[in-house]
């Protein structure tokens, strides 16, 4: 059986074994801010969503076995990771009719109108970030924000990538997927990541998928800034002190390399350029690589408005649990805080209270 309605409640979009929604709702427990803990693999299996839309709005309330929670109840709302939520619809054959697929597509399209339609503080709105994980739209809007970004081909035209690789001269060429996906293969699974471009490779293979071609550029260190709000926290490795993590450093895996981080800063100017970026995406929660080159420069790499960041804290003492926390009650007043009215207010209002009682013995009914 479900519990009473909670108020004033943080929603949390995620899946059973988050540990970074996980490590957040402890904090708003011990903050005593009520949490809506929303699974949508779990819907409508056991959740249930329902959307009154009237006079311009959509009311309505989430459900699953241990509460239930009013749309005009949540006060910020957390997407942070689901299963399958942005999964292609599949197709959906009227003739035939096949039940698995149609209930899908339901689904789908209700969750679709859940997140456009509950008008709260988002963090990570659903819709909102699909656009923020353009790769091409974040090294434009970077660029425009003030920050350097290196010149890029985004193709799958062996004729154009080996044009633009000609281009670059002496400089060495970085390629690397527009994200890392696993591939599974003859000799088992592979992470594809940034990797260098052998001089007078073949660029045959181009033609199969799309890739992002860079100059390569050479790193003093790299910064993983974690924006949440108007904080933003940096943390530094220096990936060149392993032959592993030189390319990339998520490569770095390796059992007798340690991979090290520390705590850093960033210059006014680079902070700056940085919330005008999140600004031009309209998020508040981001993970942003940035390269530091030899001679100081700061290089933008990419953004991702949903990365993980709980390593850091655990590793460094970034206070960032408690900063996703502070983010999320931005707009939380909890009941208590409310003013109460001063005794002459409550006079004023008894009295009139009074003066109604007494009226609506007198009159009659609109309709009587």
């Amino acid at each position: 059986m479900w519990r009473s309605v909670i108020s004033a409640t943080v929603l949390v979009i995620t899946n059973d074994h988050d540990e970074h929604a996980d490590a957040v709702i402890e904090e708003l427990d011990r903050r005593e801010v009520p949490v809506f803990r929303f699974h949508p693999e779990e819907f409508p299996g056991t959740s249930s969503i329902s959307m009154q839309i009237c006079n311009g709005r959509i009311d309505g309330e989430l459900r699953n076995a241990r509460q239930r929670v009013t749309l005009d109840d949540i006060c910020a709302a957390w997407y942070r990771r689901s299963r399958g939520t942005f999964a292609a619809l599949p197709s959906l054959n009227v003739t035939h009719g096949d039940l698995e697929n149609f209930v899908q597509v339901q689904r789908d399209m209700t969750l679709s109108g859940l997140f456009a339609g509950l008008q709260t503080l988002w963090v990570g709105q659903p819709l909102t970030l699909r656009r923020a994980e353009v790769k091409a739209l974040q090294l434009a809007l970077a660029s425009k924000a003030g920050l350097t970004t290196p010149a890029t081909l985004i193709s799958n035209d062996p004729e154009r990538a080996a044009a633009f690789v000609a281009a670059l001269g002496d400089d060495d060429c970085a390629v690397k997927p527009l994200i890392a996906t696993r591939v599974d293969g003859a000799d088992g699974a592979r992470l594809p990541l940034t990797t260098i471009l052998p001089r007078g490779h073949a660029l045959d293979a181009v033609a199969v998928a799309p890739n992002i071609f860079q100059p390569y550029i050479e790193k003093a260190y790299e910064l993983r800034c974690v924006v949440m709000g108007e904080q933003i926290f940096t943390a530094k490795l220096d990936s060149q002190a392993h032959a592993s993590t030189r390319t990339d450093w998520r490569a770095g895996a390796v059992e007798d390399e340690e991979i090290r981080w520390e705590v850093s800063d960033l210059p006014e100017g680079v902070q700056a350029a940085l919330h005008r970026l999140m600004r031009s995406f309209d998020i508040n929660f981001a993970s942003i690589d940035l390269i530091v080159t030899p001679d100081g420069d700061f290089v933008f790499l990419d953004l991702n408005p949903n990365g993980q960041w709980l390593w850091l804290e655990e590793e460094l003492g970034l206070p960032l649990v408690a900063g996703m926390a502070d983010l999320l009650t931005s707009e939380y007043i909890p009941a208590m805080d409310s003013p109460a009215p001063d005794s002459a207010a409550l006079d004023s209002a008894a009295r009139g209270a009074a003066s109604a009682v007494s009226l609506s013995r007198l009159e009659p009914a609109h309709g009587a």
